[in-house]
């Protein structure tokens, strides 16, 4: 039974061949964790890989714990009607305005070539009181006038890499030891 507000749990059957186990871990001690405060006017994903730049190249994870935003755009998985991949990002959406944020997770990978990936799932409330949610484009959120707080965890000696996932037909980010 959902919840007044809430919508009913959906399920993913990919097209792709189940790899199991689905969690992979690796011990990545010690760490460094990092507050961000970012201003008014400040686009979050070059701000991000600025800071990030100084701390060579490893992976991390991180919240959102608290600011608005002007602009963003964000993405939902959608049906595709294509057997062999049901289901992808759909168009971006686009918000403008007072723009809440509720919350929100940072994954920090890298594609093959070593360039820095900024992965992140949010909730936010638009200025007419619609809460929203979905893949977050980071290198589109403009901080709005209250200042956006970020909390990072970078591991000392490990990255998320893109490899390709057989299941899911997806590029995901997997734990790999780096030197």
């Amino acid at each position: 039974m959902a919840s007044a507000g809430f919508l009913e749990v959906r399920k993913f059957l990919h097209a792709g061949q189940p790899s199991y186990p689905r969690t992979l871990d690796l011990e990545a001690d010690p760490a460094e964790e990092l507050r961000i405060t970012l201003q008014a006017g400040t686009l979050v994903g070059p701000a991000l890989r600025r800071v990030l730049a100084r701390y060579g190249q490893r992976g991390g994870v991180g919240r959102l714990c608290g600011g608005t935003a002007r602009r963003l755009h964000y993405h939902r998985i959608e049906q595709t009607g294509d057997a062999s991949r049901p289901y992808d990002y759909g168009p971006p959406h686009v918000l403008e305005g007072v723009i809440s944020f509720v919350t929100g997770a940072i994954t920090i990978g890298q594609n093959a070539d070593g360039k820095v990936l900024l992965h992140c799932h949010s909730g936010f409330i638009d200025g007419d009181g619609t809460l929203h949610g979905g893949h977050l484009l980071l290198d589109t959120v403009e901080v709005g006038d209250d200042p956006l707080i970020l909390r990072l965890c970078l591991f000392s000696r490990s990255a998320f890499v893109v490899n390709s996932d057989e299941e899911t037909h997806f590029s995901l980010l997997h734990p790999t030891p780096m030197e």
